[in-house]
């Protein structure tokens, strides 16, 4: 992907530092999905387990990194009802620099719906998704193979951190049981961490 040419004043100050804040970020999510690989049942553990051998890619250097909103969901992105544009977006009180990617739930959180019963993709999903990555490419310039294996690992992170914990009473973070509403959307989107 191309990007502004220099570096982030927080990155030339924290070039200085013994152990670079990715290689923190890296230890702090490979123990999150320790902590999953642990508490979801067995179909998940493929999923993690492959997750955990490719994550460090999204940490590397190189590889951008984004101020990530944090929830990003429809309840949080105001549109104008008639003309279809988006007029603003609301609640960062969850936003943190993220890699690329990792925040891609929302966006398929967008392309259907969760009921008691499950799951369900708008009709139109697989072309809305198509539609949001033409735009993309064609706004974000060359993105390289490797940039694209990334966001896939990204997305996947992003899926499982989110949806794979839940906050107890609003105190604690803890992982999910297949009582919690979250643990649907694992569900349905287990094929996609499968890849």
């Amino acid at each position: 992907m191309e990007k502004v040419p220099g570096i982030t004043y927080i990155e030339a100050s924290l070039a200085s530092l013994r152990c670079p804040a990715w290689q923190e970020r890296t230890v702090a999510d490979l123990a999150r999905l320790d902590t999953l690989a642990q508490r979801l049942p067995p179909r998940f553990h493929r999923a993690i387990a492959d997750l955990r051998g490719e994550l460090p890619i999204i940490f590397g250097p190189s590889y951008p990194l984004v101020l990530g909103h944090g929830d990003l969901c429809e309840m949080n992105i105001l549109v104008d009802p008639e003309a279809g544009g988006i007029t603003g977006i609301i609640d960062w009180a969850e936003a943190m620099i993220l890699p690329f990617g990792m925040s891609l739930w929302g966006l398929l959180s967008m392309l259907g719906t969760m009921d008691s019963q499950g799951w369900h993709y708008h009709a139109n999903a697989s072309q809305l998704e198509s539609v949001f990555w033409e735009i993309f490419y064609e706004n974000a310039g060359q993105v390289s193979a490797g940039d694209k294996r990334a966001i896939i690992v990204a997305e996947r992170a992003g899926l499982l951190l989110r949806y794979g914990f839940t906050w107890e009473n609003g105190l604690h973070e803890r992982p999910v049981t297949e009582r919690d509403s979250s643990f649907g959307y694992l569900d349905a989107f287990l094929p996609r961490l499968q890849g």
